[in-house]
């Protein structure tokens, strides 16, 4: 009986010994590594890029480089005969701006810009109605095919229209851009982005901008 006592006595505190060094191992590693939190899905850019001059429109007037100064601008590109991947765009970016407002006053002040790459179908005045519906902060801006080539490509965002007879197709990349009270780009994000944590980092970028 004794022996039987000794052995498993000596298999208890074996296993007590190896628990205890779990939670040591545990409790310094909870100190060394990172800590993992959820992605914003951004893509900050190791040097900010520099936007060439550009003239497109609102309803309002001109929208060019120039607009984009004294600002945060988070642009994105579509049209208003996209049934899926824009609506999603357009309501992703409501739901980022009302985040925003509820982290209480920004840092910086913030521009909403969906950028139609079908001029001939989306007027000025049909986009600035068509983007309240979603949210009274957003801006709708077109213009002629150059100007939009221009603004795209230094946003590295691609697009194609092509009108031919009865086929008549639109692509474009879906990523959004963000763009820094001086005029140039800064980062990147796709549309399936986390609102909450999105929300925090950029009002943390904002907040460090000088």
């Amino acid at each position: 009986m004794s022996v039987i006592h000794y052995s498993v006595s000596r298999r208890f505190a074996f296993a007590m010994g190896v628990i205890s060094i779990a939670l040591l191992l545990g409790t310094v590693l909870s100190f060394i590594a990172p800590k993992v939190t959820p992605s914003s899905g951004i893509e900050w850019l190791a040097e900010p890029k520099h936007i060439v001059n550009f003239s497109l429109q609102t309803q309002a007037g001109e929208y060019s480089r120039q607009s984009l100064l004294g600002r945060f601008s988070i642009v994105w590109f579509g049209f208003l005969h996209c049934v899926d991947v824009c609506p999603l765009g357009l309501m992703k970016a409501s739901e980022l701006a009302e985040q925003l407002r509820n982290l209480g006053a920004q840092p910086q002040p913030v521009s909403f810009v969906f950028v139609s790459v079908d001029p001939e179908r989306d007027s000025t005045e049909h986009l600035a109605q068509f983007v309240k519906h979603f949210d009274a902060s957003l801006l709708g801006v077109t213009g002629d095919k150059l100007e939009l080539e221009r603004f795209a490509s230094s946003l590295k965002v691609r697009f194609h229209v092509s009108s031919k007879g009865q086929d008549y197709s639109v692509s474009h990349g879906e990523m959004f851009a963000v763009i820094a009270p001086d005029g140039s780009l800064v980062a990147r994000f796709a549309a399936d982005f986390d609102v909450k944590v999105l929300a925090q980092e950029l009002r943390l970028y904002m907040q460090a901008y000088k």
